[in-house]
């Protein structure tokens, strides 16, 4: 009785080896896929953290008018439409979209109105976006 019981402990300690090991193999490449992806982004997420800095730099400008001449504000109304029309639209996430309209709206109705080229413009940007967070993996 006694040896079916070391025998019984013997198996089940390598079974409990075996499956350890699968769960340790399982979670270490899973954590290399993650670290992958993330890699993979990367340049997408420093092009994102690099345009939202500039958003922010010229809302800044258009938020606190009374601190800037005419051509800086001049200047940073276009930039800011540069942005608002494409590149920021190519890398920005759903909610910063639709805080970026309403921020358009407060600065300047008119920076939300496309000719159609800008609205061909916005669409590719939105597009490119996509594909983007879908290779990326980026929610």
């Amino acid at each position: 009785m006694l040896e079916k019981f070391s025998q019984l402990a013997q198996v089940l300690s390598i079974v409990v080896g075996v499956v350890v090991s699968i769960v340790s193999f399982n979670y270490t490449k899973q954590k290399e896929i993650e670290a992958r992806v993330i890699e993979t982004a990367k340049p997408f997420l420093d092009l994102r953290q690099k345009l939202y800095t500039e958003a922010v730099r010229q809302a800044g400008i258009l938020t606190n008018p009374a601190d800037h001449t005419q051509e800086e504000i001049a200047a940073a109304k276009k930039r800011f439409r540069e942005l608002y029309v494409a590149e920021l639209s190519m890398v920005e996430a759903p909610e910063v979209e639709e805080k970026m309209v309403n921020l358009a709206r407060q600065i300047d109705p008119d920076l939300t109105k496309f000719t159609p080229a800008q609205e061909a413009a916005y669409t590719l940007s939105h597009a490119l976006r996509d594909t983007f967070t879908l290779s990326y993996q980026i929610h």
